[in-house]
Protein backbone atom coordinates (compact mmCIF):
# COMPACT_ATOMS: atom_id res chain seq x y z
CA UNK A 1 0.00 0.00 0.00
CA UNK A 2 1.37 3.40 -1.01
CA UNK A 3 2.36 5.63 1.92
CA UNK A 4 2.84 8.97 0.17
CA UNK A 5 1.50 10.89 -2.81
CA UNK A 6 4.09 11.93 -5.42
CA UNK A 7 4.97 15.63 -5.38
CA UNK A 8 4.36 17.97 -8.28
CA UNK A 9 8.08 17.88 -9.00
CA UNK A 10 8.11 14.07 -9.19
CA UNK A 11 4.98 13.96 -11.35
CA UNK A 12 6.43 16.50 -13.76
CA UNK A 13 9.65 14.53 -14.10
CA UNK A 14 7.73 11.31 -14.73
CA UNK A 15 5.51 13.09 -17.25
CA UNK A 16 8.55 14.03 -19.34
CA UNK A 17 10.62 10.88 -18.86
CA UNK A 18 7.94 8.20 -18.88
CA UNK A 19 4.90 9.59 -20.72
CA UNK A 20 6.48 11.83 -23.37
CA UNK A 21 9.90 10.29 -24.00
CA UNK A 22 9.54 6.61 -23.14
CA UNK A 23 5.91 5.84 -24.04
CA UNK A 24 4.94 8.38 -26.69
CA UNK A 25 8.47 8.87 -28.08
CA UNK A 26 7.69 12.47 -29.00
CA UNK A 27 10.15 14.55 -31.00
CA UNK A 28 12.88 16.70 -29.49
CA UNK A 29 11.01 19.78 -30.70
CA UNK A 30 7.93 18.77 -28.71
CA UNK A 31 10.03 18.13 -25.60
CA UNK A 32 11.64 21.56 -25.96
CA UNK A 33 8.27 23.25 -26.39
CA UNK A 34 6.77 21.54 -23.31
CA UNK A 35 9.91 22.24 -21.29
CA UNK A 36 9.80 25.94 -22.17
CA UNK A 37 6.13 26.08 -21.20
CA UNK A 38 6.81 24.81 -17.70
CA UNK A 39 9.84 27.05 -17.33
CA UNK A 40 7.64 30.04 -18.08
CA UNK A 41 4.91 28.73 -15.77
CA UNK A 42 7.37 28.33 -12.88
CA UNK A 43 8.61 31.84 -13.49
CA UNK A 44 5.01 33.10 -13.51
CA UNK A 45 4.28 31.49 -10.12
CA UNK A 46 7.47 32.94 -8.68
CA UNK A 47 7.01 36.43 -10.13
CA UNK A 48 3.28 36.84 -9.46
CA UNK A 49 2.69 34.71 -6.36
CA UNK A 50 6.20 34.36 -4.87
CA UNK A 51 5.87 30.57 -5.05
CA UNK A 52 9.25 28.96 -5.57
CA UNK A 53 9.62 25.79 -7.69
CA UNK A 54 10.16 23.42 -4.76
CA UNK A 55 6.98 24.69 -3.08
CA UNK A 56 4.66 24.15 -6.05
CA UNK A 57 1.77 21.75 -5.61
CA UNK A 58 -0.88 20.47 -8.03
CA UNK A 59 -3.32 22.99 -6.59
CA UNK A 60 -1.15 25.70 -8.15
CA UNK A 61 -2.40 24.54 -11.55
CA UNK A 62 -6.06 25.07 -10.80
CA UNK A 63 -8.45 27.11 -12.94
CA UNK A 64 -7.66 30.42 -11.23
CA UNK A 65 -3.91 30.06 -11.67
CA UNK A 66 -4.24 29.01 -15.33
CA UNK A 67 -6.53 31.93 -16.13
CA UNK A 68 -3.95 34.23 -14.59
CA UNK A 69 -1.21 32.52 -16.59
CA UNK A 70 -3.05 33.20 -19.86
CA UNK A 71 -3.34 36.89 -18.93
CA UNK A 72 0.35 36.89 -17.97
CA UNK A 73 1.33 35.49 -21.37
CA UNK A 74 -0.79 38.04 -23.20
CA UNK A 75 0.01 41.15 -21.14
CA UNK A 76 3.54 40.56 -19.86
CA UNK A 77 5.01 38.49 -22.69
CA UNK A 78 2.89 39.91 -25.54
CA UNK A 79 2.06 36.42 -26.78
CA UNK A 80 -0.54 35.90 -29.50
CA UNK A 81 -3.47 33.51 -29.17
CA UNK A 82 -1.67 30.71 -31.04
CA UNK A 83 1.27 30.77 -28.61
CA UNK A 84 -1.01 30.99 -25.57
CA UNK A 85 -2.99 27.99 -26.82
CA UNK A 86 0.20 25.98 -27.36
CA UNK A 87 1.31 26.71 -23.77
CA UNK A 88 -2.11 25.83 -22.45
CA UNK A 89 -2.17 22.60 -24.45
CA UNK A 90 1.13 21.47 -22.89
CA UNK A 91 -0.17 22.09 -19.37
CA UNK A 92 -3.47 20.34 -20.12
CA UNK A 93 -1.54 17.33 -21.38
CA UNK A 94 0.30 17.20 -18.06
CA UNK A 95 -2.95 17.52 -16.12
CA UNK A 96 -4.49 14.61 -18.05
CA UNK A 97 -1.44 12.56 -17.08
CA UNK A 98 -1.78 13.52 -13.41
CA UNK A 99 -5.49 12.65 -13.39
CA UNK A 100 -4.63 9.16 -14.67
CA UNK A 101 -1.82 8.59 -12.21
CA UNK A 102 -3.28 10.33 -9.16
CA UNK A 103 -7.12 10.27 -9.21
CA UNK A 104 -7.30 12.17 -5.89
CA UNK A 105 -6.51 15.34 -7.86
CA UNK A 106 -9.34 14.74 -10.33
CA UNK A 107 -11.67 17.44 -8.95
CA UNK A 108 -9.01 20.16 -9.19
CA UNK A 109 -7.95 18.98 -12.63
CA UNK A 110 -11.50 18.67 -13.96
CA UNK A 111 -12.11 22.37 -13.27
CA UNK A 112 -8.68 23.40 -14.60
CA UNK A 113 -9.32 21.60 -17.90
CA UNK A 114 -12.45 23.71 -18.38
CA UNK A 115 -10.37 26.74 -19.33
CA UNK A 116 -11.03 27.31 -23.06
CA UNK A 117 -8.49 27.87 -25.78
CA UNK A 118 -8.44 31.37 -27.20
CA UNK A 119 -10.11 32.01 -30.53
CA UNK A 120 -7.91 33.09 -33.39
CA UNK A 121 -8.14 33.33 -37.14
CA UNK A 122 -6.33 30.54 -38.92
CA UNK A 123 -4.19 32.09 -41.67
CA UNK A 124 -4.72 30.68 -45.13
CA UNK A 125 -1.90 28.22 -45.70
CA UNK A 126 0.67 29.60 -48.12
CA UNK A 127 2.65 27.46 -50.50
CA UNK A 128 5.39 27.81 -53.08
CA UNK A 129 4.40 27.65 -56.74
CA UNK A 130 6.52 25.76 -59.25
CA UNK A 131 7.67 29.02 -60.86
CA UNK A 132 8.70 30.37 -57.46
CA UNK A 133 10.53 27.15 -56.67
CA UNK A 134 12.44 27.28 -59.97
CA UNK A 135 13.40 30.89 -59.25
CA UNK A 136 14.86 29.75 -55.92
CA UNK A 137 16.82 26.95 -57.61
CA UNK A 138 18.20 29.38 -60.17
CA UNK A 139 19.94 31.56 -57.57
CA UNK A 140 21.86 28.58 -56.12
CA UNK A 141 25.43 28.78 -57.46
CA UNK A 142 26.26 25.09 -57.90
CA UNK A 143 29.92 25.89 -58.63
CA UNK A 144 30.30 26.47 -54.86
CA UNK A 145 29.83 24.04 -51.97
CA UNK A 146 27.14 26.15 -50.29
CA UNK A 147 25.24 26.68 -53.53
CA UNK A 148 25.26 22.99 -54.48
CA UNK A 149 24.24 21.98 -50.95
CA UNK A 150 21.45 24.56 -50.84
CA UNK A 151 20.06 23.36 -54.16
CA UNK A 152 19.96 19.79 -52.88
CA UNK A 153 18.21 20.95 -49.70
CA UNK A 154 15.55 22.76 -51.76
CA UNK A 155 15.06 19.78 -54.09
CA UNK A 156 14.59 17.30 -51.26
CA UNK A 157 12.34 19.63 -49.25
CA UNK A 158 10.04 20.35 -52.19
CA UNK A 159 10.10 16.75 -53.45
CA UNK A 160 9.68 14.86 -50.17
CA UNK A 161 7.59 17.18 -48.01
CA UNK A 162 9.72 16.09 -45.06
CA UNK A 163 10.16 18.22 -41.96
CA UNK A 164 13.42 20.19 -41.84
CA UNK A 165 14.52 18.18 -38.78
CA UNK A 166 13.98 14.97 -40.78
CA UNK A 167 15.95 16.34 -43.74
CA UNK A 168 18.93 17.40 -41.63
CA UNK A 169 19.06 13.97 -39.97
CA UNK A 170 19.46 12.18 -43.33
CA UNK A 171 22.56 10.09 -43.97
CA UNK A 172 23.71 8.53 -47.23
CA UNK A 173 22.64 5.15 -45.86
CA UNK A 174 19.05 6.45 -45.86
CA UNK A 175 19.02 6.48 -49.68
CA UNK A 176 17.48 3.49 -51.44
CA UNK A 177 18.26 2.54 -55.07
CA UNK A 178 20.33 5.67 -55.65
CA UNK A 179 21.73 4.15 -58.86
CA UNK A 180 18.26 3.71 -60.38
CA UNK A 181 16.68 7.12 -61.14
CA UNK A 182 12.93 6.77 -60.98
CA UNK A 183 13.13 4.21 -58.19
CA UNK A 184 15.23 6.15 -55.68
CA UNK A 185 13.61 6.78 -52.30
CA UNK A 186 14.46 8.28 -48.92
CA UNK A 187 14.11 6.44 -45.63
CA UNK A 188 12.84 9.09 -43.23
CA UNK A 189 12.68 8.72 -39.48
CA UNK A 190 9.68 10.80 -38.39
CA UNK A 191 7.82 11.65 -35.21
CA UNK A 192 7.54 8.83 -32.72
CA UNK A 193 10.55 7.26 -34.50
CA UNK A 194 8.25 5.98 -37.23
CA UNK A 195 9.94 5.18 -40.52
CA UNK A 196 8.53 5.91 -43.96
CA UNK A 197 9.84 5.73 -47.52
CA UNK A 198 9.36 8.69 -49.85
CA UNK A 199 10.05 8.45 -53.62
CA UNK A 200 12.28 10.99 -55.34
CA UNK A 201 11.97 12.59 -58.76
CA UNK A 202 14.49 11.45 -61.35
CA UNK A 203 16.00 14.94 -61.41
CA UNK A 204 16.43 14.94 -57.62
CA UNK A 205 17.91 11.44 -57.72
CA UNK A 206 20.48 12.33 -60.40
CA UNK A 207 21.49 15.53 -58.65
CA UNK A 208 21.76 13.71 -55.32
CA UNK A 209 24.06 11.04 -56.76
CA UNK A 210 26.32 13.69 -58.32
CA UNK A 211 26.40 15.59 -55.01
CA UNK A 212 27.47 12.47 -53.10
CA UNK A 213 30.24 11.65 -55.60
CA UNK A 214 31.53 15.23 -55.74
CA UNK A 215 31.73 15.50 -51.94
CA UNK A 216 33.05 11.92 -51.51
CA UNK A 217 30.35 11.07 -48.97
CA UNK A 218 30.23 7.62 -47.38
CA UNK A 219 27.25 5.61 -46.11
CA UNK A 220 27.47 6.91 -42.54
CA UNK A 221 28.00 10.55 -43.56
CA UNK A 222 25.28 13.16 -43.18
CA UNK A 223 24.00 14.78 -46.36
CA UNK A 224 24.07 18.33 -45.06
CA UNK A 225 27.09 20.07 -43.56
CA UNK A 226 27.91 23.73 -43.02
CA UNK A 227 31.03 25.44 -44.36
CA UNK A 228 32.96 24.48 -41.20
CA UNK A 229 32.28 20.78 -41.70
CA UNK A 230 29.74 20.53 -38.89
CA UNK A 231 26.20 19.23 -39.35
CA UNK A 232 23.85 21.89 -40.67
CA UNK A 233 21.46 23.11 -37.97
CA UNK A 234 17.81 24.13 -38.25
CA UNK A 235 18.71 27.78 -37.70
CA UNK A 236 21.40 27.50 -40.37
CA UNK A 237 18.90 26.01 -42.83
CA UNK A 238 16.34 28.74 -42.08
CA UNK A 239 19.02 31.41 -42.63
CA UNK A 240 20.08 29.97 -45.98
CA UNK A 241 16.48 29.66 -47.20
CA UNK A 242 15.80 33.28 -46.20
CA UNK A 243 18.83 34.43 -48.21
CA UNK A 244 17.74 32.37 -51.22
CA UNK A 245 14.21 33.78 -51.09
CA UNK A 246 15.59 37.31 -50.81
CA UNK A 247 17.71 36.83 -53.95
CA UNK A 248 15.02 34.99 -55.90
CA UNK A 249 12.43 37.68 -55.12
CA UNK A 250 14.31 40.05 -57.46
CA UNK A 251 13.16 38.02 -60.47
CA UNK A 252 10.05 36.57 -58.80
CA UNK A 253 8.45 39.41 -56.74
CA UNK A 254 5.65 37.16 -55.40
CA UNK A 255 8.23 35.48 -53.15
CA UNK A 256 8.78 38.78 -51.37
CA UNK A 257 5.10 38.83 -50.38
CA UNK A 258 5.27 35.43 -48.66
CA UNK A 259 6.75 34.26 -45.38
CA UNK A 260 8.77 31.33 -46.69
CA UNK A 261 10.10 28.95 -44.03
CA UNK A 262 11.38 25.36 -44.26
CA UNK A 263 7.84 24.21 -43.37
CA UNK A 264 6.45 26.05 -46.41
CA UNK A 265 7.99 23.34 -48.60
CA UNK A 266 6.05 20.67 -46.68
CA UNK A 267 2.82 22.55 -47.33
CA UNK A 268 3.77 22.90 -50.98
CA UNK A 269 4.42 19.18 -51.44
CA UNK A 270 1.04 18.36 -49.91
CA UNK A 271 -0.76 20.88 -52.12
CA UNK A 272 1.03 19.63 -55.25
CA UNK A 273 0.02 16.06 -54.45
CA UNK A 274 -3.57 17.06 -53.69
CA UNK A 275 -3.95 19.10 -56.88
CA UNK A 276 -2.46 16.22 -58.89
CA UNK A 277 -5.29 13.99 -57.73
CA UNK A 278 -3.47 11.98 -55.06
CA UNK A 279 -5.93 10.82 -52.40
CA UNK A 280 -5.70 12.25 -48.91
CA UNK A 281 -4.84 8.95 -47.21
CA UNK A 282 -1.78 8.54 -49.46
CA UNK A 283 -0.72 12.12 -48.69
CA UNK A 284 -1.04 11.38 -44.97
CA UNK A 285 1.31 8.40 -45.32
CA UNK A 286 3.68 10.44 -47.53
CA UNK A 287 3.96 13.22 -44.93
CA UNK A 288 4.09 10.88 -41.95
CA UNK A 289 0.90 12.17 -40.33
CA UNK A 290 -0.34 10.00 -37.48
CA UNK A 291 -3.92 11.11 -38.17
CA UNK A 292 -5.67 11.83 -41.46
CA UNK A 293 -7.34 14.79 -39.70
CA UNK A 294 -3.96 16.55 -39.79
CA UNK A 295 -3.82 16.14 -43.56
CA UNK A 296 -7.38 17.45 -43.98
CA UNK A 297 -6.14 21.02 -43.48
CA UNK A 298 -4.58 20.89 -46.95
CA UNK A 299 -7.99 20.19 -48.46
CA UNK A 300 -9.35 23.20 -46.57
CA UNK A 301 -6.45 25.36 -47.78
CA UNK A 302 -6.96 24.20 -51.36
CA UNK A 303 -10.66 25.07 -51.19
CA UNK A 304 -9.84 28.51 -49.79
CA UNK A 305 -7.41 29.16 -52.65
CA UNK A 306 -10.08 28.13 -55.16
CA UNK A 307 -12.59 30.42 -53.45
CA UNK A 308 -10.20 33.37 -53.76
CA UNK A 309 -9.62 32.58 -57.42
CA UNK A 310 -13.40 32.52 -57.97
CA UNK A 311 -13.73 35.93 -56.30
CA UNK A 312 -11.15 37.37 -58.68
CA UNK A 313 -13.14 36.11 -61.65
CA UNK A 314 -16.30 37.70 -60.29
CA UNK A 315 -19.91 36.56 -60.25
CA UNK A 316 -22.48 36.24 -63.01
CA UNK A 317 -26.26 36.34 -63.22
CA UNK A 318 -29.00 38.18 -61.42
CA UNK A 319 -28.60 37.98 -57.67
CA UNK A 320 -31.89 39.70 -56.76
CA UNK A 321 -34.07 37.93 -54.23
CA UNK A 322 -37.67 38.97 -53.63
CA UNK A 323 -38.89 36.61 -50.91
CA UNK A 324 -39.40 38.21 -47.48
CA UNK A 325 -40.06 36.20 -44.33
CA UNK A 326 -43.14 36.93 -42.29
CA UNK A 327 -42.96 38.95 -39.10
CA UNK A 328 -43.65 35.77 -37.12
CA UNK A 329 -40.64 34.01 -38.64
CA UNK A 330 -38.41 37.00 -37.85
CA UNK A 331 -39.60 36.91 -34.26
CA UNK A 332 -38.79 33.23 -34.11
CA UNK A 333 -35.25 33.76 -35.45
CA UNK A 334 -34.67 36.65 -33.06
CA UNK A 335 -35.68 34.44 -30.16
CA UNK A 336 -33.01 31.83 -30.93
Amino acid sequence: MRTEIPTFQKLLQNFFLQRLIQHRKVSGETINSYRDTFRIYLNYLSEVYSIEPMSIEIVHLNLEYLQGFCRYLEEKRNNKAVTINNRLSAIKSFLHYVSEMEPEYSEIIKKALMIPFQKHEEPVMGFITKDEFNAMLNVCDTSTFLGSRDKLMLLILYNSGARISEILALKCSDLKDIDIPGRTSLRILGKGRKERLVPLWKTTSRYLKKYIITNDLKDNDSLFYNKNGDKLTRSGARFRISKIVEQAAISMPSLGEKNITPHSFRHSTAMNLLQSGVDISTIAIWLGHSSIETTHKYMVADMENKRKAMEKVGSFGNASYKYKPSADLLSFLNSL
